[in-house]
C-alpha cells in the first residue's frame, strides 16, 4: 500500500520532462524592479495568497489540500524556505525553464475559491512577470540570512 501511495504521489507531482529549476539568481538592485530586492512583504506574502495557500497552508489538515504535499506551507516566509526549489521548478520562471505547473496543471486546471474548499473554479494564473518576480524573490530568500528564532517561529532547543 505504502508503495502505491508512494507512486501516485510523485506521478501527480511530475510535469512532462520533469521539474526544472529555472536558474535564477539574485541581483541587487532587481532588473526585474529597477529598484529594491523583492522581499516576503512587498511580493511573495502577497503571490502566496493569490495562487498557493488555499491548498498550501499550515492549517490545513490533510483532506483539505487538495493533493498539496504535507510540509509544503506557503503561509509564511519558514514554510516558503522550508521548499524554495519546488517553488522555483513548478511555478517560476527563469533563463533555464518556465515552469507552469502549478497552480493548475496539477490539479487538472481546478483551485479551490476558499482556503481548503473542493476544486470548485478555474486556477488564477500567475503573468509571466509575476513568475518571473517570484523566481528571483526565491533566490534572493536562499542568500538572505533569517532568524526565525527571534521571530518566534523556531524553538532554541
Amino acid at each position: 500500500m505504502r508503495t502505491l501511495v508512494l507512486a501516485v504521489f510523485l506521478t501527480g507531482c511530475s510535469s512532462g520532462a520533469g521539474p526544472t529549476p529555472t536558474g535564477t539568481t539574485c541581483a541587487d538592485p532587481d532588473p526585474i524592479t529597477g529598484t529594491t530586492t523583492l522581499t516576503y512583504d512587498n511580493f511573495g506574502k502577497g503571490f502566496m495568497e493569490k495562487y498557493c495557500t488555499n491548498c498550501h497552508s499550515s492549517d490545513l489538515t490533510h483532506s483539505h489540500r487538495n493533493g498539496a504535499p504535507i510540509y509544503h506551507d506557503f503561509d509564511s516566509l519558514f514554510g516558503v524556505l522550508e521548499v524554495p526549489d519546488h517553488i522555483d521548478e513548478q511555478t517560476g520562471y527563469g533563463p533555464k525553464a518556465q515552469n507552469t505547473f502549478m497552480p493548475g496543471d496539477g490539479t487538472g486546471g481546478r483551485c479551490p475559491s476558499t482556503k481548503g474548499g473542493a476544486l470548485d473554479e478555474a486556477c488564477p494564473e500567475p503573468t509571466a512577470e509575476e513568475r518571473t518576480n517570484l523566481a528571483v524573490w526565491v533566490a534572493c530568500e536562499r542568500e538572505r540570512t533569517h532568524n526565525f528564532i527571534d521571530a518566534g517561529v523556531g524553538s532554541a532547543n
